[in-house]
Order: structure tokens, then C-alpha cells, then sequence
């Protein structure tokens, strides 16, 4: 890839990322940086940042290009490594889908390859810390309401969703990851995992102020918001509540 090389700000989500990683490869070009909008006072490109809008179709068109060119493990790959926290994760990720369509599946088998092992090794933290993080998850219960605040490294949120969810002895959800600021909240029948860094909320350091501040702001966790599902390849791992 040659070019000039320009920095490009997403909205943190995956589908966002797979768009950058898709007009990249369109030109032929390797980025400068990728950065979630909310670290892009971090960038110090003279020319300013590129900011791009999410298109779901192009990230599924990646996604499932990924699938046929390399194989479902580089799919799971792609997603698990986006939520860990690896430094320069994005182009870690971007150099790794280039370097699964270059090299097909055989990209599994390179375990000595600098930008493979460095995949591999993020994603077996990130699963050691979701294990520990589940086993060490301290709710409170409040008007019926099951609610505890954690603090990872890596957004193991994704991770655990579907075991958290599934515990009967839980009320009503809500689990708060104060760090990436992903709120999983179950209501009744109704679940979802939302990034609520957009909502003007006071600091949440704790289940009580988790409660409080579904108490004081109730129309906020309505939960109206949707997780879009654009395909049955690509699933939103979260929606951004605005």
C-alpha cells in the first residue's frame, strides 16, 4: 500500500471500524491512525482527521469477504481482537485483515508472524479477564433491580452478555463497564448493550450510583433505543444511546 497516509476517526463501534478498514482498502492506502471520535483530540495530523460515517452494508460486505477468503476464525478474530486493549488496536486490525485477504486461511498457521501473535495473545487476555471478571461480578438488588459496576481493561461486556442474561437468579440487569462506558441492561424480556457516553449522567463508580442514576434519569433507560441487526453474518455488538 502506498500513498499518503491519513488519520480517520469512527464512532467506536465495529461496524465503524470495518467502514475505515474498507475505504482504506479501496485506496490502497494504509492509514496514518483509527480512533474512536471520543480519543480524537489525540491525533496530531497537521492536516486534520478524516472523519467517517458508518456504512453497515461495507462493513458486511468486509466482514463476510473475511469469511470466504480466510474462515470463520478470522471472522472471530476480527470481532474478539476490537474489544481488547491492545495499543493502536485499529491498525494492528487493519494490518491483520489485510494480511488474512493476502494470505487466505493459512493466516491461522502463522503463529510466529509478528501481527498474528500479537492478535492471538490480546485475544487470550481478553478471555482469561472475561472469565475472571464474571466470577468476580458483585451485584446489588434494589426495587428489584440486580445492578453492579466493573472496571476491565479489555470490553469484555460483549463477552459475558450471554451468561449474565441467562442467570435466573438475577432481577432486572444492569451492569455497568465504567471504563467503556457500555451499559448491559436486561428489562422484562427485553436486553441490550448500549454505549451511553452520549448521555449527560454524572459519574458512575458504583451500583449505587448505577441505581441513582437510573432513578434520576428514567427516560434516558428506557431501553428505546434498538441494536441493529443488518445481517445474520454481522451483528452490532452494541448501540450508541443518544
Amino acid at each position: 500500500m502506498q500513498g499518503r497516509q491519513y488519520s480517520y476517526v469512527y464512532d467506536g463501534t465495529f461496524e465503524g471500524f470495518l467502514t475505515v478498514a474498507v475505504l482504506c482498502l479501496r485506496l490502497q492506502r494504509a492509514p496514518a491512525a483509527i480512533i474512536p471520535y471520543y480519543l480524537s483530540e489525540d491525533i496530531s495530523d497537521g492536516s486534520g482527521p478524516v472523519n467517517i460515517r458508518t456504512n453497515p452494508a461495507d462493513a458486511e460486505h468486509l466482514y463476510t469477504v473475511l469469511g470466504c477468503v480466510a474462515d470463520v476464525q478470522v471472522q472471530q478474530n476480527v470481532s474478539d481482537f476490537f474489544l481488547t486493549c491492545a495499543e493502536k488496536k485499529e491498525l494492528t486490525l487493519f494490518a491483520y485483515i489485510y494480511k488474512a485477504l493476502v494470505t487466505g486461511p493459512s493466516i491461522s498457521e502463522e503463529y510466529k508472524e509478528p501481527t498474528v501473535r500479537a492478535v492471538r495473545q490480546a485475544i487470550l487476555d481478553l478471555y482469561r479477564e472475561a472469565q475472571s471478571v464474571q466470577t468476580d461480578i458483585g451485584f446489588i438488588e434494589s426495587d428489584g433491580i440486580s445492578a453492579a459496576v466493573i472496571n476491565p481493561r479489555n470490553s469484555v461486556l460483549p463477552v459475558i452478555r450471554n451468561q449474565i442474561l441467562k442467570r435466573e437468579d438475577l432481577e432486572d440487569v444492569a451492569l455497568y463497564d465504567r471504563r467503556h462506558c457500555l451499559l448491559l441492561r436486561r428489562k422484562g424480556e427485553f436486553a441490550s448493550l448500549a454505549d451511553i457516553r452520549h448521555l449527560a449522567l454524572p459519574e458512575i463508580g458504583s451500583p449505587e450510583d448505577l441505581l441513582e442514576a437510573i432513578g434520576s434519569e428514567g427516560k434516558c433507560w428506557e431501553m428505546s433505543g434498538h441494536e441493529s441487526r443488518h445481517s445474520l453474518t454481522l451483528k452490532s455488538m452494541w448501540y450508541i444511546a443518544s
